[in-house]
């Protein structure tokens, strides 16, 4: 019995590093061999730890590429909506804008679900905004999803 909880404490121990690494630039990578909602909750708190770090590159490398991304909207004030919200081009210039006014997230609620059917995870909570041209006080609703197509979570959808 004592070789088996052996076995069970190393399988968790390789499961655990497989899941986060911390590069030598200090940004969290998300390395997993399964997409699931556990590991898509880790990837968006990366990206909000990132984001409110202003790593741009380390936040911008999260989202999946085209044809996979889908939105990333915001609403006024830094508004990224319309046409804007669906072009992933310009998403790595809109971090760097919104860095530039010191924009922080702090997540209050989280919570995510793997779909099947659709191969992805969609996730939900609350955000508290904050930057030199918002003063929010109270948390408010977001939402996005992640592909899981590659095996491991990718950004697709962010709407605050």
């Amino acid at each position: 019995m004592p070789r088996v909880l052996c076995l069970v404490a190393a399988v968790l121990a390789v499961t655990a590093s497989a899941v986060t690494d911390t590069s030598a630039a200090g940004a969290l990578s998300v390395r997993t061999l399964a997409c699931t909602a556990a590991t898509t909750k880790t990837l968006v708190r990366a990206f909000v730890e990132d984001y409110d770090r202003g790593r741009v590159a380390a936040i911008n490398s999260m989202w999946a590429p085209e044809p996979y991304f889908q939105w990333f909207s915001t609403r006024a004030p830094g508004g990224r909506l319309g046409v804007q919200a669906y072009d992933r081009a310009t998403l790595a210039a809109y971090f760097r804008a919104r860095v530039r006014i010191h924009e922080r997230i702090v997540l209050t609620r989280l919570s995510a679900r793997y779909d099947p059917n659709r191969d992805l995870v969609n996730f939900s909570g609350e955000v508290l905004r904050s930057a030199d041209d918002i003063h929010s006080v109270a948390p408010h609703p977001f939402k996005g999803a992640a592909d899981c197509r590659s095996g491991s979570p990718s950004l697709i959808v962010w709407s605050m």
